[in-house]
């Protein structure tokens, strides 16, 4: 091997070792007393804490070639290093026998200008939740609408640095060092002593592109995480040479790279199908893609009144709780999970195209009770609305009338034994968790009352 390979060789292994970082915490104080969109879970058994972590991140570039649609990328750290001052907030069990091992690293989302993500629902049966403050958004806002930490409160996050996301994946990779199985535990260890076996990397949308991208171009060198759950991903990633160049990022896609040796599940609402359909993977042992139609990125409680063309209440979240723990035990106990049915699509003009039944849903997916038994044309694609750009995550629904409802069911009972029969099907299919499933039906037997009255 020459010299220059060797070098080379050496300066790889320093690059992709997470650079030592300081903790510091539990953090208190600050102009409002708590941490910036913490939940009490205490009655959870759940005790939430935040630190901060400061060092220095490098960034990612490509050594040759380009972001390709395979994702099988080869990437290098670049020479490009900045500070950072970033936090990380920890909801984990109480009671250390309560916690089974793993913890979930959310990549909180920064879309709005400032960041979405907290925990719930399976992350709290065991599992110790982290939202990771990645993005320089979330920390700074948008410089035209400061609406981040710092100015929340300027107190408590006035310390906090970020040098732009081009440092991103590495930030994340260093909060994850912090808090996996090879801590540091002599010292501060927001893990309270916990001990932690598997590292599980979840984000949402936005955050699911950087995961993508953080899946294909930054795992294979840094190797912290056991698994990943990108959802509602359509598919884009991020190429690391506009964010180091300071350019607007175009719309680029690539699939899951094959040659991964953690499980990813990708769990999609209706709303990603057409943009995520070009890079669609098989399924394999080591990838799961989950789609469920019908239901759209951003959801909204159902009304009571019938909806005409209304945001869709039909939410994907059942099935995004149960991949978390069919992730945990794919990891910890080799138990690969369902490969569910994918939705029929088509091919049309400019994109494909959802295949549909008589009542205007999908066909084929994971699908809800509420595909079923249904009750209502749903849609993943809103439309554009006045004062937002976001208003086709919202999807739509038209509800169906009285006459519609009363040519399917009879009455209440009619219904609920469909609706229970395609619930109970999910359950033993491992797409919905038995502990989800009483507080579905408690909801949906209250709207089925209606079909025994006036209401219809």
């Amino acid at each position: 091997m020459t010299i220059a390979a060797i070098l080379t060789a050496l300066g790889l292994a320093f690059a992709t070792t997470p650079n030592p970082a300081t903790l510091s915490g539990p953090i208190t104080g600050g102009e409002r007393g708590t941490p910036f969109n913490a939940v009490d879970v205490t009655d959870r058994g759940y005790l939430t804490e935040e630190y901060f972590l400061e060092g220095e991140a490098t960034a990612y570039e490509l050594s040759d070639g380009t972001h390709s649609a395979d994702g099988q990328w080869r990437t290098r750290a670049s020479a490009d290093k900045a500070d950072f001052k970033t936090r990380m907030l920890v909801v984990r069990p109480k009671d250390p026998s309560a916690f089974n091992g793993t913890v979930v690293l959310f990549w909180l989302n920064v879309t709005a200008g400032f960041e979405l993500g907290s925990a719930g629902g399976e992350a709290l049966r065991g599992y110790a939740w982290v939202g990771v403050s990645a993005q320089k958004v979330g920390i700074d806002g948008f410089p035209q609408n400061p609406g981040g930490l710092k100015a929340w409160d300027p107190k408590r996050y006035g310390s906090l640095v970020h040098p732009g996301d081009a440092y991103s994946y590495d930030i994340f990779t260093q909060v994850a060092a912090a808090l996996g199985p090879e801590r540091d535990r002599q010292g501060l260890d927001p893990m309270g002593g916990l001990e932690v076996e598997r590292l599980i990397a979840a984000g949402a949308s936005q955050s699911a592109a950087r995961l993508r991208t953080y899946i294909n171009g930054v795992q294979p060198l840094a190797g912290v995480f056991d698994g990943f759950i990108p959802y509602i991903d359509f598919g884009s990633i991020v190429p690391f040479a506009s964010e180091r160049g300071g350019a607007r990022r175009g719309r680029s896609l690539a699939s899951i790279t094959a040659d991964l040796d953690v499980p990813v599940i990708v769990v999609n609402s209706e709303t990603e199908l057409t943009s995520y359909y070009p890079v669609r993977e098989s399924d394999s042992d080591r990838f799961r893609l989950w789609e469920v139609p019908g239901t759209s990125h951003v959801s909204v409680v159902r009304p009571e009144e019938r909806s005409v063309e209304g945001s869709n209440w039909l939410a994907y979240t059942p099935v995004y709780e149960a991949a978390i723990r069919h992730l945990h035990r794919w990891i910890k106990d080799g138990i690969e999970p369902p490969k569910m049915p994918r939705v029929q699509m088509k091919a049309g003009d400019p994109r494909p195209e959802v295949v549909r039944d008589e009542h205007g849903n999908a066909l084929g997916g994971i699908r809800l009770p509420e595909l079923e038994a249904p009750t209502a044309s749903h849609s993943g694609f809103g439309t554009q609305r006045e004062g937002t750009r976001f208003g086709f995550l919202y999807g739509a629904v038209t509800d169906f009338d009285s006459e519609q409802l009363a040519a399917l069911y009879p009455d209440s009972k009619h219904y609920m034994d469909a609706w229970n029969a395609a619930l109970e099907s999910l359950v033993e299919q491992g797409m919905i968790l038995p502990e989800d499933a009483p507080a579905m039906r408690e909801r949906t037997e209250a709207w089925a009352a209606r079909l025994d009255g006036p209401a219809r």
